[in-house]
């Protein structure tokens, strides 16, 4: 039997996307064959050295490791260093068996250490890259990267931190058997700067989000006037990190200029991040914007139903899970037209697409053109309202994601 090792250890990216890939792959190897063991691997820093395993499903157990540092805060990134990962590995040795039959499968950079040593035990070694790390560092400019990254000499530290990181990724990718990408521009990424064997190494798998059974239907009207929303309010949804990266702040300054033209009309953002700088963007219309601050996944989707539109106006993405529950929920949406929404995104039949400058950043006329286009198009919001299920069904459930990555795990 196969024994598959997926680790998490300290991220803030543990409480949004990475988190919820875990989550929903564990959710959905629940409904396959017991053909393989897949222990989830939870390395956390507290007051006390511990070690415990429970089941999660027939298919699933939760190891969690805790190292004893009360200096480490929690959901900061922690580098898993060579004495660390051997650490774990002697904690984690009764569960080895056959290395032909132990996978590990490791979703950071920072997870480095642990990949040498299952290269070393001649462990099967699967990567997920969950962020472009060169669009995130250069904010999509193409340009400046490669002039960093064919520089042999970094003049400065914060250089020298942005190639060290992605030249991790690259080590990273180049110990790796198979690395699984979330969308074709990652991949075009890698297959052109990594190289090697790029065509057996690497795989195309979108995130995939559980389907859920449907629950009593909710009272739209009751829940607006529970949240505080009048009924006539047309709701514009932002949910997500408050950060620059996600396109908040040209969002905001859209949405001002707009409400001129739109008074009924509502922005409701849901998610954490430095409040102060945002609720200075909109001092001057703070009636009209609602901050929710973080909402647990449980109650998310109470969220979605209030809102008429939703909004992802992000500088970079890989597979948005924000996107894939905004579809699941049928609230048609308007996303920034990036690479990570290309195929299978069709602007004006299952979404719709803000242009982008060269360097993924919203136009404002653009955004604002689409916003007023939904909100007076009842027949347009209802369409890609059905489209964009069919076109998470057909491509974005975890079923599948799942699927594909079993196929990695046991080839």
């Amino acid at each position: 039997m196969k024994k598959i090792f997926l680790f998490e250890t300290p991220s803030d990216a543990v409480g949004h996307g990475i988190g919820t890939y875990a989550n929903q792959l564990i959710e959905a190897l629940a409904e396959k064959e017991s053909f393989f063991k897949l222990y989830f691997v939870k390395i956390v820093f507290n007051e006390v050295d511990d070690f415990s395993i429970r089941k999660i499903n027939v298919n699933v157990e939760e190891i969690k490791i805790s190292f004893k540092d009360k200096l480490i805060k929690p959901n900061v990134e922690v580098p898993i260093k060579p004495i660390l990962a051997r650490k774990i590995f002697c904690l984690l040795g009764e569960f080895f068996n056959d290395p032909v039959d132990v996978v590990f499968h490791l979703n950071f950079v920072l997870q480095y250490e642990l990949g040498k040593l299952a290269k070393e035990y001649d462990f099967k070694l699967i990567y997920t890259n969950h962020v472009s790390l060169w669009r995130v560092f250069y904010e999509n400019d193409y340009e400046k990267f490669l002039k960093e990254w064919n520089n042999a000499a970094p003049k400065d530290d914060k250089e020298k931190m942005r190639v060290t990181s992605i030249q991790f990724e690259k080590k990273m990718y180049q110990i790796a058997d198979q690395v699984i990408c979330l969308n074709e521009d990652s991949k075009s990424f890698m297959k052109k700067h990594y190289g090697e064997n790029a065509i057996e190494k690497l795989s195309l798998i979108a995130n995939g989000l559980n389907l859920k059974s449907p629950v009593k239907k909710l009272n739209v009207t009751a829940q607006k006037k529970k949240m505080g929303f009048d009924e006539d309010a047309f709701i514009f949804l932002f949910a997500g990190r408050m950060n620059k990266q996600k396109g908040l702040d040209l969002l905001i300054k859209t949405f001002g200029k707009l409400l001129k033209k739109i008074p009924n009309a509502k922005l409701l953002i849901v998610g954490a991040g430095d409040f102060g700088v945002y609720t200075k963007m909109c001092a001057d219309f703070c009636g009209s914007v609602v901050f929710a601050g973080y909402v647990d996944k449980s109650k998310i989707n109470n969220y979605y139903a209030i809102a008429n539109v939703g909004l992802v106006p992000s500088f970079t993405e890989q597979s948005s899970y924000v996107v894939l529950e905004m579809l699941s929920n049928q609230l048609p949406i308007i996303v920034s037209d990036i690479p990570a929404f290309e195929k299978p995104f069709r602007d004006k039949i299952n979404v719709l697409k803000a242009e982008t400058d060269s360097l993924g950043r919203v136009d404002e006329k653009s955004l604002a053109t689409q916003m007023l286009n939904l909100y007076k198009n009842p027949e347009l919001r209802n369409n890609l309202s059905k489209n964009g299920k069919t076109l998470f069904e057909a491509h974005f459930t975890a079923r599948h994601m799942a699927e594909r990555t079993i196929q990695l795990y046991l080839s």
